[in-house]
């Protein structure tokens, strides 16, 4: 639907044996949908997307292409040669046996797409292939679907060897819904094929009964005593019901002659246990910070003089009371031989690069250097969630130690978090964040780091989850003005380089994994500065704005973007790649506006495609309003409420009585007509604050709901059918309506008199004077002279506000004012809102960005205009035209307003300002003492040729001054 309401792709007419690749291509998608509905099993093939969408360009599939492209297209790469990696993995698929090279981890559902068979052996006969990974689709009756499961479970197998008797482990992917038993049959082909010497009479696999236990304490344990402290899975079970995390150990068993391995008594595992606790206890695990609470670091027996035998029984009483948390056991630092500690406490005098170098090699000791008064911390360094304690001095000296070796960087990077990248593992305490963070704080050398060859950084920081990526927007908010403005450009520079980077690619943008997660990555970390600048405003919101995006497609940018945003909406996976819709505050609002309005073109266009006049006539449907003057918010109502009217249809205005086709003139009278009438003061439904200036919702209103509701539908009409309206309402409403988190800050426009009374409740230290201002947990009101009184918590009037209590006062206050004490009347208008808008296109927006779109910007320069002006019978260089131009500058601010409103019929300016507007100025007779009079539909000024430039100025300042109705067409 997307496709070919925005690009109307056809089928090629190119080569005949590339027409026939296409049409098994689209079969296959067909057949393919329909199997996920229907009920039987059938096997599907992993495809790499990127040779997906190489292939379409090679066979030109997309209309699009120009003759260039299509002259210098080639043939595409493997099917799967971006999926492959050189990790060497056993495979179990449940239904084949193969052996190939590892699929490597994907982190999205559109990094690949699904294929059926017949397709696949399509593309293999033609373009060569490595094997891909197969799927089974599996139907659940609960459900009545058929489901694909993309990932697959990975264990660790540790086994006895039949040759040599050793020890050894593989890693071992297998289809998260297959049966253990199918598996079984599988491992034990595999395995006989292996040692076919030595007959494999069966195989079962034990789950240890630790089951995060690694590699190597399993492994010691087997060697030690050859036997399993676990449980023999039974064989009727799924994959998916080990419930198991990803590497996790199996141990499997072989037949021979006899079981190689026995299951451990309760004595024997206590045994294991304790010695295991014992060891670490006594020795500890080396690392700077541990969560295990029985670790050397943390358990304290050495300092209270306990003897080891004192400590092994301490050990062994826990583990026979089973007070031992397993999942949190640590273990032992490899390969680093001589004790680390952090930066400070090391003699790093000498040779800054070398110690940084150094002290990479543990994730914690790096998160617990470079910390600002370390020695007065005693030597220990706790983590302050607020404040990160950064010595910015020490961060410089030991940039200028890397200035003739910016790669020692690449060596630090892979130190720190190469295994977490390999992995696959979260950064996993506060420790290990801050290290990433102190990296971070290397600004001279910042653009490397980020946009490193191995993308590490960038991989860690798409794997961040929302609480860690929130306590780096904390801990970034301490930054100085000129230190986080620095921080800012460097990121924003990148994703300014890696868009014109894709902005110029032979075939088209993202074609490749690495980029759209490398852009994904970048767009991370700047949203983590875009989060920190709000909770500590430094820069303008305006500077997190990438003006590029808008140029990042060589054509129908809004369109393509749109497409992107709709296949991500919809899961669409086959045909995403990147949407920067996900950052929706980095686009600029004249482009996010036109995705919107590509949003309601496409809801409207599904609306008509329902219509039962538009399958029999093929003539548009509108949302058709035929309106009384004289008793106009009545009819609106009677015509809006009717339950079948589409209101997502194209709006028309009809005036009963009167003639003219709407344009648009009629449309903007009507909306302007009804705001003046349902906000007026003789409905009684908002009341004016802050001296006039804005309109608030009445508490106390006795007007029938449906006129609330009625003011949500007009809001959303005047935004689907671009109208601005003159309303008045404060930037909070609209900041509701988009479900934005309302603060104490919104207050100010509504009632500064309160607002400022927070800001001096909040400055007071005498805890006697706060007393005296004998407030309590209590608010009041008054609507049209009559006070009421609301409590802000039960029995609030009874509770004094303290010194202690004041923050609570200001946020129950707040949300009081702002949410409770409306909450009826805004429902009513947001039900009325979302009954005409919906989607994911308005969810681009702000409540700023909203207001600005339905009711305009606040300021303009009719020199803006001028800019854009077209002309038809006069040379926009003449001297009468710069004289009318001179008169219209000439003006105050209202009558300047008056103008817009006497050419266009409103005087609020839109979103991209009035460079956004078709103006037109035509030529209306000569020597006529006709007024000049507009085409408010068109925005088409009809200006005659007056014998003196003096009567154009008197005849021009008439008409305005009558702009009401007057001269309007």
């Amino acid at each position: 639907m997307i496709n070919h309401f925005l690009h109307n792709w056809h089928l090629p007419v190119g080569d005949p044996i590339e027409y026939e690749e296409i049409r098994r291509y689209d079969d296959g998608r067909r057949r393919y949908d329909k199997t996920l509905r229907e009920k039987g099993g059938i096997e599907y093939y992993l495809v790499s997307k990127k040779f997906i969408k190489q292939w379409k360009y090679y066979v030109d599939y997309y209309e699009e292409m120009g003759d260039q492209q299509k002259e210098a297209r080639k043939k595409p790469d493997k099917i799967n040669s971006d999926l492959q990696c050189n990790e060497k993995v056993f495979k179990y698929i449940p239904e084949d046996h193969i052996y190939n090279s590892s699929i490597r981890y994907l982190e999205n559902e559109w990094d690949y797409e699904y294929i059926l068979k017949d397709v696949f052996d399509l593309f293999k006969e033609k373009y060569s292939s490595i094997e891909p990974q197969k799927r089974i689709g599996f139907y659940y009756e609960n459900e009545k679907k058929k489901i694909v499961y993309p990932n697959l479970a990975r264990f660790t197998l540790i086994y006895q060897s039949l040759r040599d008797n050793k020890i050894y482990s593989v890693k071992a992917q297998v289809d998260y819904h297959s049966e253990i038993k199918s598996w079984l049959d599988l491992l034990k082909a595999t395995f006989q094929d292996e040692y076919k010497q030595y007959p494999i009479k069966n195989i079962r696999i034990w789950l240890p009964r630790h089951q995060n236990f690694k590699v190597d304490v399993i492994t010691t344990q087997l060697e030690q005593t050859m036997l399993i402290d676990g449980d023999i899975l039974q064989e009727n079970i799924m994959i998916f019901q080990l419930e198991s995390k990803r590497d996790n150990c199996l141990i499997l068993d072989f037949e021979s002659n006899k079981w190689q391995f026995n299951k451990m008594n309760q004595q024997q595992q206590i045994q294991f246990d304790t010695e295991l606790l014992f060891n670490r206890a006594l020795n500890g695990c080396g690392k700077y910070v541990c969560d295990f609470p029985q670790c050397k670091l943390n358990n304290g027996f050495l300092e209270q003089d306990f003897s080891q035998d004192d400590i092994k029984g301490i050990c062994q009483q826990l583990v026979e009371n089973e007070e031992v948390n397993w999942n949190q056991i640590c273990y032992q630092i490899k390969k680093i031989n001589d004790k680390m500690v952090p930066l400070q406490m090391s003699d790093f005098q000498q040779d800054l690069q070398e110690a940084t170098i150094k002290i990479s090699n543990q994730l914690e000791i790096f998160g617990a250097s470079f910390v600002e008064n370390f020695y007065n911390k005693s030597g220990v360094y706790i983590i302050d969630q607020q404040n990160v304690d950064v010595d910015s001095n020490l961060i410089i000296d030991t940039q200028k130690k890397f200035i003739n070796y910016k790669k020692g960087f690449s060596l630090i990077i892979n130190n720190l978090f190469s295994e977490k990248e390999k992995n696959l593992e979260p950064l996993s305490n506060l420790y290990q964040l801050r290290a990433l963070y102190l990296l971070l704080q290397f600004r001279q050398y910042l653009e490397y780091i980020v946009d490193e060859k191995s993308q590490i950084i960038l991989k860690i920081i798409r794997r961040l989850d929302v609480n860690q990526k929130l306590q780096l927007s904390r801990w970034f908010t301490n930054l100085s003005k000129a230190e986080f403005e620095d921080i800012t450009k460097k990121i924003k520079k990148l994703i300014n380089s890696e868009i014109l980077r894709q902005q110029h690619t032979p075939l088209m943008p993202f074609l490749e994994i690495e980029d759209s997660q490398k852009m994904v990555g970048l767009f991370e970390l700047f949203q983590i500065l875009q989060k920190s600048n709000k909770i500590n405003t430094r820069l303008q919101s305006s500077e997190f704005i990438i003006d590029l995006i808008t140029k990042l497609y060589k054509q129908d940018a809004d369109k393509e973007e749109f497409s992107q945003f709709r296949y991500y909406a919809a899961k669409q996976w086959r045909n995403y790649s990147f949407t920067f819709c996900l950052y929706a505050w980095s686009i600029p609002i004249e482009f996010k506006s036109k995705l919107l309005s590509l949003d309601c073109k496409v809801k409207q266009h599904d609306s008509m495609s329902h219509s039962v006049k538009y399958h029999f006539t093929g003539q548009a449907p509108y949302l058709s309003l035929q309106i009384e003057r004289n008793n106009i918010i009545e009819s609106a109502i009677k015509q809006l409420q009717i339950t079948h009217i589409p209101l997502k249809n194209p709006l028309k205005v009809q005036f009963i009585g009167e003639q003219g086709v709407d344009e648009g003139g009629p449309k903007r009278e009507f909306f302007r007509l009804m705001m003046e009438k349902l906000i007026s003061p003789d409905y009684g439904m908002f009341i004016p604050k802050n001296n006039g200036t804005i309109y608030w919702f009445n508490p106390k209103s006795f007007e029938m709901p449906i006129y609330y509701s009625l003011i949500g539908k007009l809001l959303g009409l005047a935004l689907y059918n671009q109208v601005l309206l003159d309303v008045r309402f404060p930037t909070v409403l609209f900041k509701k309506l988009q479900n934005e988190k309302i603060t104490e800050e919104d207050l100010k426009e509504l009632d500064m008199e309160i607002y400022t009374g927070f800001q001096y409740l909040r400055e007071q230290t005498d805890s006697n004077l706060i007393q005296n201002l004998a407030l309590n947990f209590n608010a009041s009101y008054v609507v049209w002279g009559e006070a009421y009184f609301d409590d802000l918590k039960p029995n609030g009037f009874q509770i004094n506000v303290t010194k202690d209590n004041r923050e609570e006062y200001i946020e129950l206050y707040t949300d009081w004012y702002l949410n409770k004490l409306v909450k009826n009347q805004f429902d009513l208008l947001y039900s009325g809102f979302k009954s005409v808008v919906d989607g994911d296109g308005i969810k681009l927006f702000s409540g700023e960005e909203l207001q600005a779109l339905i009711i305009g910007l606040p300021h303009f320069d009719l020199k803006d205009l001028e800019l854009v002006t077209k002309y038809d019978g006069y040379d926009d260089k003449s001297d009468y035209i710069r004289y009318f131009w001179n008169c219209i500058h000439s003006l105050n601010i209202e009558m300047q307003k008056r103008f817009l409103f006497f050419c266009t019929g409103t005087d609020r300016i839109p979103v991209g300002g009035l460079k956004s507007i078709k103006f037109v100025i035509q030529k209306h007779g000569e020597d006529t003492e006709q007024l000049p009079s507009a085409h408010t539909c068109f925005n088409v000024l009809l200006l005659p040729l007056y014998k003196k430039k003096e009567i154009l100025r008197d005849k021009l300042m008439i008409s305005l001054d009558n702009a009401e109705g007057f001269g309007l067409m």
